[in-house]
């Protein structure tokens, strides 16, 4: 492997690394913010009717997104869709990013491999998938 390959093979892994911290925390955030919707979810299904939660809206106990889900249940309409948080959208972002690094990593050492190597791993690959079509068919090995 020469040392331009072998560096940014090195450089990408020590990225995905450092990123694992921050991912770590976002994916704790939206799962604290998904646990606090349906909480929420809970408290808003409780309503009999689209004038309970209109009552509430104009008390300011629900906001008028959750009046809106609550009247749309009742009135048989489609609930408004659903959008991303900051903290998911950030997450997405972050994954996406970790990905295409890993993909990054895999092809430039796919890359640096011997045709051989190569042709021996395809031929494994092709074995262990035919392995798995047999056992899926119940055929015996």
């Amino acid at each position: 492997m020469n040392t331009d390959t072998k560096f940014e093979i090195e450089w990408r892994k020590e990225l995905i690394a450092r990123l694992l911290a921050p991912r770590g925390v976002l994916e704790r955030k939206v799962a604290r913010e998904e646990q606090k919707r349906l909480d929420r979810a809970m408290v808003i299904s409780a309503y009999e009717s689209a004038e309970d939660a209109h009552e509430a809206y104009g008390y300011g106990e629900i906001s008028y997104e959750e009046y809106v889900t609550i009247a749309a249940r009742f009135d048989g309409t489609d609930t408004p869709a659903r959008t991303l948080s900051v903290i998911e959208a950030a997450l997405e972002e972050l994954l996406d990013f970790m990905r295409r690094l890993s993909n990054d990593v895999r092809d430039l050492e796919w890359g640096e491999k011997s045709e051989e190597e190569k042709e021996r791993i395809r031929a494994s690959g092709e074995a262990y998938r035919a392995e798995l079509q047999a056992r899926k068919e119940g055929v015996p090995l």
